[in-house]
């Protein structure tokens, strides 16, 4: 018998009305940026390069996709790390040309 077949008959056969009387509820604060489950449709020698590419990242291919979304997300925002950089670089040769 596991472990888990134990803690199931356990319960099975105690009544914890008892216990929860005395317990409370807790309210966890929600997610400050909840993660939530979306569809893409690719096709499967897109899929299969894409899986191939995450496993030698060793990451998961939402993990790996995510990333890409980020980077570009990132890289194309008027705050983000290149257009900063950018703007940076702008103004350095702009006046010291």
């Amino acid at each position: 018998m596991t472990k888990l077949d134990k803690i199931a008959e356990y319960y099975d056969t105690h009544d914890m009305s008892e216990v929860m009387e005395s317990g409370h509820w807790v309210e966890e604060p929600p997610e400050p940026d909840p993660v939530i489950t979306t569809s893409l449709r690719l096709p499967k020698s897109l899929l299969d390069r894409v899986r191939d590419r995450a496993a030698a990242d060793d990451v998961t291919t939402t993990a790996w996709i995510r990333g890409l979304i980020e980077a570009e997300l990132e890289r194309t925002e008027p705050h983000g790390v290149e257009a900063r950089l950018q703007r940076l670089e702008d103004a350095v040769f702009t006046r010291s040309a």
